[in-house]
């Protein structure tokens, strides 16, 4: 059985009987398949088999497992590999599209990944804006939006609110105040991020903005900071789990 694929290759496992490459398609969702060793480190299937590499793949059936025969590139991204902080944050956004992507075809967390890493790579936009941006735009395509229209209590659509994490809500200064919740469950924490009006714009630009441009947008020092944290503590709380690559982007982007 031979299958033709176009996908970004997201993980890499090593194997005693070759290397196991994980792709997020457009055909299929998330694939798997073999890469025999080979000591030609420059044959099609090799270099196009790489992580971050977005390739034409020609697969055939042995057994209960895919195996690549034929990886054209498409797109290397190869700019991001010029910088740790790049080269982490691409590997946090394959981590992050391989954690939440399905066997089914998800167009627009593929085209989100791809969009991202050209980012990433062309520097359109500092990093401290890609990745909360990505954030933002990835848990609402896992169908963990947050509601950005405004307070949930009084409906107020602008100025000084508390994002509420898990509830996925946000409330004002007044509301916040006056709104009882039910009490959490024994052992669970009220995660809170503080959302300002430039923050605010940041994410409802994120969330909805046409995708060729999510990433046309600028904020002041402060708030960018503020975005920043947001982001990363709303889709690591609701993908619950941490990611290596994360840890590594924060240890080297400065």
């Amino acid at each position: 059985m031979i299958l033709e694929v176009h996908g970004l290759v997201t993980r890499i496992v090593e194997l005693p009987e070759g290397k196991l490459i994980c792709i997020y398609t457009f055909e299929k969702g998330m694939l798997t398949a073999m890469l025999k060793d080979t000591k030609s480190s420059k044959t099609n299937s090799t270099i196009g088999a790489q992580l971050f590499c977005y390739s034409h793949f020609i697969l055939y059936r042995r057994g209960d497992k895919y195996w690549i025969r034929e990886a054209e590139i498409l797109e290397h991204f190869f700019d991001l590999r010029r910088d740790l902080a790049r080269t982490a944050l691409a590997s946090y956004v394959c981590e992050v599209v391989y954690e939440g992507a399905t066997n089914q075809a998800d167009i627009p967390l593929l085209r989100l990944a791809l969009n991202t890493l050209y980012a990433i790579a062309s520097e359109s936009a500092p990093l401290s804006l890609l990745k909360p941006a990505f954030e933002f735009r990835c848990v609402s395509i896992l169908g963990f939006m947050p509601d950005v229209t405004g307070c949930q209590s009084c409906g107020k659509a602008d100025g000084n609110f508390m994002l509420y994490v898990m509830d996925g809500i946000m409330l004002c200064d007044d509301c916040r105040e006056t709104k009882e919740f039910t009490p959490p469950e024994e052992g669970e924490r009220r995660i809170v991020e503080i959302i300002t009006p430039g923050v605010l714009a940041a994410m409802r630009y994120a969330i909805f903005a046409p995708l060729e441009k999510l990433f046309s947008f600028r904020l002041q020092e402060d708030d960018a900071f503020l975005f920043e944290r947001a982001g990363e503590c709303y889709l690591t709380n609701h993908l619950e789990r941490g990611f290596k690559s994360l840890d590594f982007y924060h240890q080297v982007k400065d």
